[in-house]
């Protein structure tokens, strides 16, 4: 038998208990009626991921957003930190955060971490019907045509695209060049789809070189996750 997929619920510590999915709000909350998705490396999660993924939330309405850090993420030769050890500090980044849940799914899952898989996983859990939405960043459209399962994906979910101020005047461009490969219909989809995001200049690359460096990561990342980088040693070398 398949190891199950657990979550976290908000406000357990990140070393907590975890719960079974069954007792998750993706398939038994009435009240949460949408799956959103925000996923990455988290290489560590830093203050702009939860920025953005909040500005969206309160944007489109969404009452939760589901955090999936990729164990092999395939649009990267690497990762610095371990999963396990990116996962527990997504999780001490949204203690007590009632608008976050975080989902180890993609961790456990053996292999690359293909969002294709992740969305059948979680249509699967939530029940026949179920449309999730997947938040990408504008910078990433280039590429969409290259994931895998990429006309199936963009059909199985609804894209979210998150733009950054400087971003506005490339977004046409960067649609029209999506017209060849995943059609008019889908690019008509994601126009419609098109979300202003806060310009926050904080990158993963840039925590870890200041680590490297010896310089402070204090307002660039949560405290807890400052703290966990410092116990452990991470992004030293």
């Amino acid at each position: 038998m398949s190891k199950p997929t657990f979550y976290r619920t908000a406000g357990e510590n990140a070393m907590g208990r975890l719960l079974p999915v069954d007792r998750f709000w993706l398939n038994r909350d009435p009240v949460v009626r949408d799956i959103v998705i925000f996923g990455g490396t988290f290489d560590p999660v830093h203050h702009g991921h939860l920025i953005v993924a909040r500005a969206i939330a309160e944007q489109r309405g969404f009452q939760r957003i589901l955090l999936v850090p990729a164990a092999r993420s395939p649009h990267k030769a690497s990762v610095a930190a371990p999963a396990e050890h990116r996962l527990a500090m997504l999780r001490l980044a949204t203690e007590g955060e009632a608008l976050f849940e975080v989902s180890e799914m993609e961790i456990d899952r053996s292999g690359p971490s293909y969002t294709i898989d992740t969305l059948a996983e979680l249509i699967r859990l939530r029940g026949p019907g179920a449309r999730p939405s997947l938040v990408i960043g504008a910078d990433m459209l280039p590429d969409l045509p290259l994931w895998h399962r990429a006309a199936e994906l963009v059909r199985m979910a609804d894209i979210l695209v998150a733009y950054r101020p400087h971003w506005q005047d490339q977004i046409d461009a960067a649609l029209a060049l999506l017209e060849g490969p995943l059609g008019t219909e889908v690019v008509e989809r994601l126009r419609r789809s098109v979300v202003a995001s806060p310009l926050i200049d904080i990158s993963s690359t840039q925590v870890r070189q200041r680590v490297r460096q010896g310089k402070s990561i204090r307002f660039l990342v949560p405290e807890a996750v400052r703290g966990y980088i410092e116990e452990h040693r991470l992004y030293r070398g």
